[in-house]
């Protein structure tokens, strides 16, 4: 399996395609002041450009497991576009150089795909406000995979599946940092004031029933990550993670003071922690995106020093490994969306596919 990671000046983006024998790892960037998507293949060491431009105003950017659809975010013409991806024989990347509208009248802070290629959007509708209609709330938007596929762009429920008016008091859809699902599930992370509203919440996603706040300590989780039952998290307080399966909450405490770590006193399952949140790693906090492999690790990004990967093996403590070195990251959501088939001249190698975008800090 094979990764595939970028950055420049706006967006990131992990992009990971395994080839015909060990597979290649890619480096996908954005420059939102020039408008400019650009990737790198590891080992090449020079950017090179994949779409010029490719928005006004980047913002989160999404990619959809089931057809390479790579989903951009223009929060300046409030439209996602998407571009369909196309790997070479020669391993270059490139687009098949047309921009199709897949939804408009929509301001983006966050978005995923799911498996089955459905696509989540947290952020405002923009719609024509009158004294009978005020403008829709805050909410995540879901657009059926059917509708992508016949390229109809408008949102059909403007108020979404959640927002911050049907999803309790005080609303646990507070300000969607963060979103990932598994199809059935969608979780998301409160941007700011988690400790009222909820710092990792959980919700069907489609709709029905009522949210549940499965984190309510920390007030800003923008890296959310699924590891088959498990789930990680990263607050102001460090990175953490928790089991699925168990219905307690309280999690993300104050990490203690660092303590050396000894390997030989974790076990694969077990460790000293005991409760239902688990310290992974108080090296790094407040970190942006994250993704699981699909096999043993999980990768997130400090804002202020760049990529890194922990085990996803166990919910203990770990030492955090830097895979790249990257500063200036801001708002930055990583989507992971399985390993399904990319568009290919000449084969068509399976892929796994996780993008990441941020904003450069100039622009703030």
């Amino acid at each position: 399996m094979c990764a595939f990671l970028a950055y420049f000046l706006g967006v990131i983006a992990f992009f990971a395609m395994p080839c015909e024998a060990q597979g290649d790892r890619y480096f996908i960037a954005a420059q939102p002041g020039a408008g400019t998507i650009m990737y790198m293949r590891e080992g090449d060491e020079i950017m090179r450009i994949l779409m010029l431009p490719a928005a006004v105003a980047l913002g989160p950017i999404a990619v959809d497991p089931t057809s390479a659809k790579l989903y951009v975010a223009d929060k300046a013409l409030a439209k996602i576009f998407w571009y369909q991806l196309i790997a070479l024989p020669d391993k270059s990347l490139i687009t098949d150089g047309r921009k199709h509208v897949a939804i408009s009248n929509i301001v983006g802070q966050s978005m995923t795909c799911d498996g089955a290629g459905n696509l989540y959007i947290g952020g405002n509708v923009i719609t024509a406000v009158t004294p009978s209609a005020p403008a829709p709330p805050l909410g995540i938007i879901k657009i059926a995979a059917m509708q992508l596929i016949q390229g109809i762009d408008v949102i059909p429920v403007p108020e979404g599946i959640w927002n911050t008016q049907n999803s309790g008091s005080p609303a646990k859809m507070f300000d969607p940092a963060g979103l990932q699902s598994d199809g059935a599930r969608l979780f998301w992370g409160n941007g700011k004031q988690g400790g009222t509203h909820g710092t990792i919440v959980q919700a069907s996603a489609g709709g029905g029933g009522a949210p549940s706040v499965l984190v309510d300590q920390g007030e800003a989780a923008r890296a959310v990550g699924l590891s088959g039952e498990s789930l990680f998290y990263s607050t102001e307080n460090g990175i953490f993670g928790i089991s699925l399966n168990k219905k307690e909450n309280g999690c993300g405490a104050p990490a203690p003071p660092p303590a050396q770590m000894n390997p030989m006193q974790i076990g694969l399952k077990g460790g000293g922690q005991k409760g239902p949140c688990r310290l992974i790693s108080s090296e790094i906090k407040g970190t942006v995106g994250m993704f699981w492999d699909g096999d043993g690790t999980m990768y997130t990004a400090d804002p202020a020093s760049g990529i890194y990967s922990f085990p996803s093996g166990n919910l203990e403590q770990h030492n955090v490994k830097q895979m790249v070195k990257i500063s200036g990251l801001q708002d930055l959501e990583i989507l992971m969306v399985g390993e399904k088939s990319i568009a290919s001249l000449g084969s068509a190698p399976s892929v796994i596919l996780i993008a990441i975008s941020y904003v450069s800090r100039r622009f703030f």
